[in-house]
């Protein structure tokens, strides 16, 4: 598996998201709003992350997905951080466009609360992608 980690963050939180699953998968990182969808060639696992906007995925991540070429056999691992609801919702959207892309998500995981003032903990949603990427 070669995964790379692809993610949009408004307010930091994402961001840090993004920054602890690469670091625990050794994956390199990118910021969607200064990478060509281009660069996911070479990879064959999309982790995506974005923040919820209204119970909605942000802008940036759907243009983004709206921009990836279509592809065949690759996965996505999608991941949100969210204030009070809308996660769900959210990540089933970014689901259905990437599927329209050829790829299948494996697994979904959200981070509810994080304020960017605080020391951010991921414990228990790394555990969670470290065993959904151990069954890749």
């Amino acid at each position: 598996m070669n995964p790379c980690v692809v993610y949009f963050s408004r307010t930091g939180n994402t961001k840090r998201f993004a920054q602890a699953i690469a670091d625990m998968t050794k994956a390199p990182i990118f910021d969607l709003t200064s990478t060509q969808p281009s660069a996911l060639a070479d990879f064959d696992m999309l982790i995506l992350g974005t923040p919820v906007e209204g119970a909605s995925p942000a802008k940036e991540t759907v243009a983004f997905v709206e921009s990836i070429p279509e592809v065949k056999g690759k996965k996505a691992f999608l991941f949100c951080t969210y204030r009070a609801f809308g996660n769900e919702r959210a990540m089933k959207k970014i689901e259905k466009m990437l599927e329209s892309k050829g790829y299948m998500t494996v697994e979904k995981v959200s981070k509810k609360g994080m304020k960017p003032e605080q020391t951010a903990e991921f414990s228990k949603e790394l555990a969670e992608v470290k065993k959904a990427l151990e069954k890749q």
